[in-house]
């Protein structure tokens, strides 16, 4: 494989975008976990059919690594080049770097270029645009899993319980809806599966 091959590929150019200079002093400065979410395990578990998976906003992803060996094409998509270069250098450490696409790209103006996958999924992120495009990617029989954090009150970034699956169009089905705690932090966690194609974006 090139390096050319190698260097995250782009979707809409982030530029000098707020986020990405925010993340990547982050990522800069937190020695990676590359941790599985759970909503890994319960997608498995609850049956996906063949075909691609897409992660938005997937930081330093322990999930598109566990999806890619269990044979997934994962696109991996982020706005932190930082954070994609950890996550392609441990992917070729592990002999998946075939299997994981690295997009630098916000993920609400992420071009899915009209292919469907057979799970979406972003953890700890809330965009309703993202969102958006995450449902309408999903092929017919795949999942959705979103997890996002919550507040009781209207915040930048949260949503209230209930929230994910009340923006779900018509043509999904719900799997399961709670919420987790861990230590202070409180989220909202979906996994619904489309029981008919959405209309691509």
């Amino acid at each position: 494989m090139s390096r050319s091959d190698r260097a995250p590929r782009r979707g809409a150019p982030p530029g000098r975008h707020p986020d990405l200079l925010r993340w990547n002093a982050r990522y800069a400065d937190e020695p990676p976990a590359f941790r599985p979410h759970p909503l890994v395990e319960a997608a498995l578990d609850a049956g996906l059919p063949e075909g691609p998976v897409l992660e938005l906003a997937c930081g330093r992803s322990g999930s598109a690594l566990a999806l890619a060996r269990r044979g997934r094409s994962v696109i991996a998509v982020d706005i932190s080049d930082v954070a994609l270069r950890q996550l392609g250098a441990e992917a070729d450490r592990r002999g998946l770097r075939d299997r994981v696409h690295l997009v630098q790209a916000d993920a609400q103006a992420f071009d899915t270029s009209g292919n469907r996958f057979a799970l979406v999924l972003a953890t700890l992120y809330w965009d309703p645009a993202a969102f958006r495009i995450g449902c309408a990617v999903v092929a017919p029989g795949g999942l959705i899993g979103w997890e996002a954090l919550t507040a009781a009150q209207p915040r930048r970034f949260h949503v209230r319980h209930g929230e994910l699956s009340a923006h779900l169009p018509g043509g999904f089905q719900v799997l399961s809806e709670s919420l987790v705690q861990t230590g202070a932090r409180v989220t909202t966690r979906l996994l619904a599966r489309a029981t008919a194609g959405s209309p691509l974006l």
